[in-house]
């Protein structure tokens, strides 16, 4: 059974697919004319599933206001009680649904970020058997990690419960450590302490004091040099291993394995972190290019790099969108977008992997906020989760 059938306009038809992504990112089945295959009895087919819908939704506007189709779906809807009703435009839609309250989502691109979407989410939520639904979207609006909490806490069962505990962790990453040297204190003069020392022989007193200190200390020296060489022993050990473990990334021998920080492609993390751990706060960095937020070839290398990594470091990766200011804050989402579909289609689970637009709120370090060199993706590998966040 579908949980939401949409009725629209076919010339609303943008707005619709629109909708209908959004609802779909919310785990709902959903279903409008798109999916009639060629060939199908489309009308008996609408019919079917307009009937069999949890909640129905119609896109009113001045055009579907007119239209016969629309309100016949609509009237179906109403049948116990399964109808929700958007405006599009700043229509009046027909006298018989004039009971039914309409929320206004008129012309705006953001519509995910208003107050009427959640309505209209907390609506399809509990015609659906989701009452956690309008809750969910408002913790996507406030980005709030008490928020996030609290509503896993409510909802363990619900479909959205692991793409929750991942915005959560998102929020709850810790910031990278300052960039900017901090102060050193100055040197202090310190007398040194006190000790009393016994008189020297007049043996000693003619012996180097290097050779004096090992006829009384020697012990003390022979296990110093035990710890020292069991240390270089498995310093040597561990280096090895690790580097087998780097050129072993990508399933063959590389000819540069013999090197400990060989990287398997020309990119490497941000900072000092090998591929063969996870690199938290390090994040793997694209340069994007002005008005552009579709893949470009440039980018290839670097999402290769991280989902080679992420073989080693299976746990959340977060992609982060950055636009500098003055920008399109829309194309830090979208840059974001482009880049987490690429690591799917490289093999990473998509149930793992979260995106965000930051827009131009956190501008690179040593960068003013206006700076071109501002717009990036970052690819953050993070940790696997801890039992405690379940």
């Amino acid at each position: 059974m579908t949980d939401v059938f949409i009725s629209y306009k076919r010339e609303e038809r943008g707005r619709c697919v629109a909708i209908y992504n959004a609802l779909v990112d919310l785990k709902l089945s959903v279903w409008f004319d798109a999916h009639i295959e060629p060939g199908t009895d489309f009308d008996r087919e609408i019919e079917r599933e307009v009937r069999g819908a949890k909640a129905v939704l119609v896109l009113w506007s001045a055009l579907a206001a007119d239209s016969d189709w629309i309100r016949a779906e609509a009237r179906t809807g109403r049948q116990n009680e399964r109808l929700v009703a958007i405006r599009l435009d700043d229509c009046l839609p027909p006298l018989e649904f004039a009971s039914v309250q309409a929320v206004d989502l008129f012309d705006r691109r953001d519509f995910q970020s208003d107050e009427g979407w959640r309505q209209i989410v907390a609506r399809i939520g509990r015609l659906t058997g989701r009452p956690g639904l309008g809750d969910y979207v408002r913790c996507e609006q406030d980005a709030d990690a008490g928020r996030w909490r609290g509503w896993i806490a409510a909802n363990p069962d619900d479909p959205l419960v692991d793409k929750a505990k991942q915005r959560l962790a998102l929020l709850m990453r810790p910031d990278p450590a300052p960039s900017t040297p901090q102060p050193i204190a100055p040197a202090v003069d310190v007398p040194p302490p006190m000790i009393s020392t016994p008189a020297r022989t007049p043996a000693e007193s003619a012996t180097p004091p290097w050779l004096t200190w090992m006829r009384h200390h020697g012990w003390i020296a022979a296990i110093a040099l035990l710890v020292l060489l069991g240390a270089i022993v498995l310093f040597d050990r561990f280096a090895a291993s690790d580097t087998t473990q780097v050129a072993a990334i990508d399933g063959a021998p590389s000819e540069s394995a013999s090197t400990p920080n060989t990287v398997p492609t020309t990119t490497v993390v941000a900072g000092q972190d090998r591929p063969g751990r996870c690199p938290g706060t390090n994040p793997f960095r694209i340069a994007a290019s002005a008005g552009r937020t579709d893949p470009q070839p440039e980018w290839n290398p670097t999402v290769d790099s991280a989902w080679l990594a992420w073989k080693n470091c299976p746990g959340l990766v977060v992609v982060e969108g950055h636009v500098e200011q003055g920008g399109d804050t829309r194309d830090a989402s979208r840059m974001a977008i482009a880049v987490a579909e690429q690591l799917v289609q490289k093999g990473i689970p998509e149930g793992t992997l979260t995106w965000t637009g930051k827009g131009a709120t956190t501008p690179l370090a040593g960068h003013g906020p206006t700076d071109a060199a501002n717009r990036r993706i970052e690819i953050y590998l993070m940790e696997p989760y801890h039992p405690g966040l379940r």
